[in-house]
């Protein structure tokens, strides 16, 4: 029977939480690091010691020689007698695994985890002295193993030693032929550093040989942190040299002298580094110039602050580059910045009179806001109860004007210049934007790999961010059907609730195979978010579309400062295992100002449904107005008076011009009376502001 003992840390674990600020969005573009890596910054020596035994608290002992018996697949908790820091973070318990190894953190192992380096758990990390299945012996000519550990020495140099008594070197349970040995892992107080120590074993009893291999060394709080060692059959165990990937082990031979066992005494000292890379780096907002970045505070708490580097490239910076900028606190700005653009960016701890930390190993991509065009000039014209108005607004040459019903989110009405409302009861608001589309750009995966498809069409295609507003104007599909050679295809834009933002039934050719087919969208993408969707909802005529399954593929597909393609919509739960259907996107961006409030008015003293329709004839704007009014057509007047509510005639304007200037009026409401040319007469309230 297997046992778990759940671990019991008084650990805190880092969490990094995504800021977000009002007027901006920051996407980032190669993702964010949460923690960078650490024990590959320890040095590590080798050396020839002693073998000391301890005899302290026993965590577990064998009790027979079969799997439930001989600590087979065991995790201990132990709480430290003082804080240890492993990776730039203070521990004070540990999980020991019978496998051979320890891990910090909340998470614990699984009792039949082999792989402490290149595993996948998330626990904060892992001390591996001979990472492999592994477990012990009961009386055995005499020999029984445990799992014990102890604390030695005294403050502030105590040593917290953990102890694999009597261990064979691969699970067996044959007791024929056994052979045992112990290791250690030694935790010193004070400078934090690691050690393990080995014995090199002998048969208890017969003479078979075991080989295989074990993972040795650190892992830090993910797999691309390590720190180990490697050597192959071909080399002794004693002469490894360091790991080339997490995976790397060092191989073994109970009988041969190469790669032979462990000498006793054998020691491995990993010292950790005296200045931290801070971890956590994080864009927290972005401008047209300007970006905002964060981190966690480095362990070390380094006296000369934080060097920071960025750059358009992609070469990352080296111990002498010089920084770009340096600050005190854990957050800097980055500026000037050129608008529309990637930058990478890397920071270090300056611990004071030369002695930094590395760079972090992996950028952070940020990309800097867009510079739209603007919105000139915006009117509209006042209209009576229930009647339409129509917005205007002017732009630059070349961009696109927007109208919309609401501040933000909301729907598109209408594009360019002017946009009649419908007939309005009471005085109503909009918003207007300009904006300029960028160059037709390609993303995605081109062309199809497999040569089979899939049947499933609800919510099926692919899962996507947008880096700012954006338009999705066409893909490529290859239906297939044995005998038919036409149908239809239902793509739908849907947001990350599942809304359906814009749809597409598309005619298309299908053949047995699979035929290209390029499908125009022009689907609007309305702003920058996650977790967009571009599925197939539904298709007649056809019975597959072809797909990608296990290879042939690699996300994330990324088209920088515009959108990254992340994931397959595999019907409710996004999939990094397919890709499906929609091929070839050709996209491109949308870069749009601010959105600006247009008021259609709605005058509720309007005249008679007479004169209305008689105004409607000629417009007259704006209404209310601050010292001149327009007329649409003022070849069609005559003359034009300009009476008080009273009756009394205070202007008379003989000459009719497109502009009529009425800045001496005090503000107040009065009657437009328009003498046609035809004979015929218009009277319309205005109002001066």
């Amino acid at each position: 029977m297997k046992h778990f003992y759940n671990l019991f840390s008084i650990q805190k674990k880092l969490t990094k939480h995504l800021k977000t600020a009002a007027s901006t969005i920051v996407f980032l573009l190669a993702g964010y690091s949460t923690m960078n890596a650490q024990v590959s910054l320890y040095t590590f020596t080798q050396s020839s010691g002693t073998f000391t035994p301890i005899t302290g608290t026993v965590l577990g002992a064998a009790t027979g020689n079969v799997s439930a018996t001989n600590l087979n697949s065991e995790v201990y908790p132990v709480t430290l007698p003082f804080g240890f820091n492993f990776n730039g973070t203070s521990y004070t318990s540990i999980n020991v695994s019978s496998n051979g190894f320890i891990t910090f953190g909340a998470t614990a192992p699984s009792t039949t985890n082999t792989t402490p380096i290149s595993s996948t758990v998330t626990y904060d990390g892992a001390i591996s002295a001979f990472g492999r299945d592994l477990n012990s012996v009961f009386d055995v000519n005499t020999v029984t193993g445990n799992i014990s550990w102890e604390t030695v020495g005294t403050a502030p140099n105590r040593e917290v030693v953990i102890q694999w008594k009597d261990f064979r070197p691969t699970n067996v349970t044959a007791i024929t032929s056994v052979y045992t040995f112990s290791f250690q892992i030694r935790l010193q107080e004070t400078s934090n550093v690691i050690k393990t120590v080995y014995t090199s074993g002998s048969y208890v009893i017969g003479n078979t040989a075991y080989n295989s291999t074990a993972q040795i060394g650190l892992r830090g709080t993910s797999i691309a942190d390590f720190n180990n060692r490697l050597n192959a059959t071909t080399l002794e165990f004693v002469n490894s040299t360091p790991g080339t990937t997490n995976a790397s082990t060092q191989a073994f031979n109970t009988v041969n002298a190469i790669p032979g066992m462990p000498t006793t005494g054998l020691t491995y000292t990993w010292t950790p580094p005296s200045c931290y890379t801070p971890g956590g780096l994080i864009s927290n907002s972005s401008t047209t110039t300007t970006a905002n970045i964060s981190w966690d505070a480095s362990s070390s708490s380094p006296s000369g602050g934080y060097d920071i580097y960025y750059s358009t490239s992609s070469t990352p910076p080296i111990a002498s580059t010089v920084p770009s900028q340096s600050v005190t606190g854990t957050s800097a700005t980055l500026t000037p910045l050129a608008p529309s653009t990637v930058y990478n960016v890397w920071v270090r701890s300056n611990c004071g009179s030369g002695n930094t930390s590395i760079w972090t190993l992996q950028p952070l991509s940020v990309f800097t806001l867009c510079q739209p065009p603007a919105v000139l000039s915006s009117s509209s014209t006042t209209a009576c109860p229930n009647q339409a108005a129509t917005l205007s607004a002017t732009t630059v040459n070349g961009s696109i004007l927007t109208w919309y019903d609401a501040a933000t989110a909301g729907s598109i009405l209408a594009t360019g210049p002017n946009y009649t409302t419908p007939a309005l009861p009471t005085s109503t608001n909009y918003w207007v934007t300009a904006a300029s589309i960028g160059s037709d750009q390609f993303v995605g995966k081109a062309t199809p790999t497999a040569t089979t498809g899939n049947s499933t069409f609800v919510n099926y295609g692919l899962v996507f961010d947008a880096y700012s507003p954006m338009i999705i104007k066409e893909i490529d599909v290859y239906p297939m059907h044995a005998s038919n050679t036409t149908g239809t295809v239902t793509i739908n834009l849907k947001n990350s609730a599942g809304t359906i933002l814009a749809t597409q039934v598309a005619n298309v050719n299908v053949s047995v195979g699979g035929v290209l087919n390029t499908i125009p969208l022009n689907f609007e993408v309305p702003a920058a978010g996650t977790n967009y969707r571009l599925v197939v909802d539904a298709a007649t005529g056809i019975s597959n579309l072809r797909r990608e399954i296990t290879t042939g593929f690699a996300y994330p597909y990324t088209l920088p400062g515009v959108c990254s393609i992340t994931a397959s919509s595999f019907g409710v739960n996004p999939s990094p295992s397919y890709y499906y259907y929609l091929y070839n996107w050709k996209v491109a961006a949308k870069c749009e100002s601010p959105r600006m409030m247009v008021t259609a008015i709605v005058d509720t003293n309007c005249l008679s449904t007479s004169e209305t329709d008689k105004k409607d004839a000629i417009k007259v704007y704006p209404n209310p107005f601050s010292e001149v009014i327009n007329i649409s057509t003022p070849e069609l007047v005559k003359t034009i008076k300009v009476s008080d509510l009273s009756g009394k005639l205070v202007k008379t304007i003989n000459q009719a011009d497109s502009v009529i200037r009425l800045q001496d009026l005090s503000a107040g409401l009065y009657i437009l009376q328009l003498d046609m040319k035809d004979g015929s007469k218009q009277t319309i309230k205005i109002i001066k502001k």
